[in-house]
């Protein structure tokens, strides 16, 4: 069993009449990714955001989930950080 899992999601970009409630036209299906690394979940996410094209406003992916805890870590960023989860993100620290 792979030790983390990271969500791969797109949504539509109502600053470009795109429906913000749905994975955007186009792309791959919104899917949980399953990973042995913390680096490998970062490189998921940005590979996904390339291979649909995606905008900032387009990422809703990057939930970082770890499987042996059965709850969530962290956060992946469009940029690719991940964010631990500090529920004030102004005092989220990037994991290594």
């Amino acid at each position: 069993m792979k030790r983390y899992a990271v969500t791969l999601e797109s949504v539509g970009n109502p600053d470009f009449g795109q429906n913000p409630n749905q994975p955007l036209w186009g792309c791959e299906p919104n899917q949980l990714k399953q990973i042995d690394t913390i680096e490998e979940a970062s490189k998921a996410c940005q590979q996904f955001i390339h291979n649909n094209d995606l905008g900032g406003g387009n990422w809703s992916g990057g939930q970082l989930m770890d499987n042996q805890l059965g709850k969530q870590i962290g956060q992946i960023s469009y940029n690719g950080r991940v964010w631990d989860m500090n529920p004030d993100w102004q005092k989220r620290k990037e994991l290594p």
